[in-house]
């Protein structure tokens, strides 16, 4: 399963889930749905954790995201920008979406852990599920 059907089935309210999936895997919509996400994710608040102010920047989330076992890439889904839907160094993807205004997803595991950067102004959070 890929990174984005994996976050989808993973951290998003069943009602919006096939929606979504539709939208991102078909090139005239997936800025239409982009845009909403980033303004508007409608994620499962149960595997959300916010993460504090002063840890909500490139070094800081890349230590976090690795400790709760992030690889050394993920999975770009963000508006506007050119490396949306790529695979990315996690560094490199952190640096990328906390400088970008609008809202960004970062899968780290697929299904099982993605940060979520909300357009700003806002704090990002953390989405994590325990491995089956």
């Amino acid at each position: 399963m890929d990174h984005e059907a994996a976050f989808v089935k993973a951290f998003i309210t069943s009602e919006k889930r096939a929606r979504i999936i539709q939208y991102l895997s078909n090139p005239k919509r997936r800025k239409e749905i982009l845009h909403r996400m980033s303004h508007d994710l409608p994620y499962m608040p149960e595997f959300a954790t916010d993460v504090p102010g002063e840890q909500d920047f490139p070094g800081a989330l890349e230590k976090l995201l690795r400790a709760k076992g992030a690889g050394p890439t993920c999975h770009l889904i963000a508006e506007g920008l050119k490396a949306d839907g790529k695979e990315l160094p996690l560094g490199e993807a952190l640096t990328l979406i906390c400088m970008h205004e609008f809202g960004a997803i970062l899968s780290c595991l697929p299904g099982r852990l993605a940060y979520y950067k909300p357009e700003a102004p806002g704090h990002g959070f953390i989405l994590e599920r325990p491995h089956p």
